[in-house]
């Protein structure tokens, strides 16, 4: 059973209750079927305290202004991102204008034009893309489920390890 992260606090001026302390960055993330992209975000992330993860959700957003950096991370379905990240995209096009933001995606092929497909969607809604980082995910869907999926084991430890140097060098170049 895995242990919820601690959280950080420190003590605001006038010394009474602790706040949480603020991360600079934030992954919103959407992962469905085999947990593929969570599994890589949260492990990657979860050593590092500049960072809060979260599950994209219409029912609970935070406010992306409190942030310096916006991860997207999704699993690829059909060759996009998943449908609920592109519907997030559309309807906080003006929230999302002139931020920085980074992509981590999965996706059982792990075709290098994924990456590139969806920084040019993000920059076309005015993002400046800080990089992209993806990498193999369990995949079964379409004719994938007749031969057991492909990409077994994915994400596996190495592909954590450089996810988690691709999100330690966004922090340090954008420090």
């Amino acid at each position: 059973m895995e242990t919820p992260p601690k959280e950080e606090f420190q003590m605001n001026e006038s010394k009474t209750a602790p706040e949480v302390r603020q991360k600079r960055c934030l992954i919103l993330y959407c992962s469905s079927h085999h947990q593929n992209t969570e599994t890589l975000v949260k492990k990657a992330a979860a050593q590092l305290s500049d960072i809060a993860v979260m599950p994209l959700s219409e029912n609970c957003l935070p406010e992306l202004s409190r942030y310096e950096l916006i991860g997207l991370a999704s699993g690829i379905y059909m060759g996009r991102p998943h449908a609920s990240m592109q519907s997030f995209l559309e309807a906080h096009q003006k929230e999302l204008k002139g931020r920085r933001v980074f992509t981590l995606l999965t996706s059982g092929a792990n075709q290098k034009k994924y990456g590139t497909a969806f920084s040019s969607l993000l920059e076309g809604y005015g993002c400046t893309v800080l990089g992209n980082y993806q990498c193999k995910g369990f995949d079964t869907f379409g004719p994938w489920k007749f031969i057991g999926g492909i990409a077994k084991g994915h994400p596996d430890t190495s592909d954590i390890a450089g996810a988690q140097a691709f999100l330690r060098g966004i922090l340090r170049t954008q420090a």
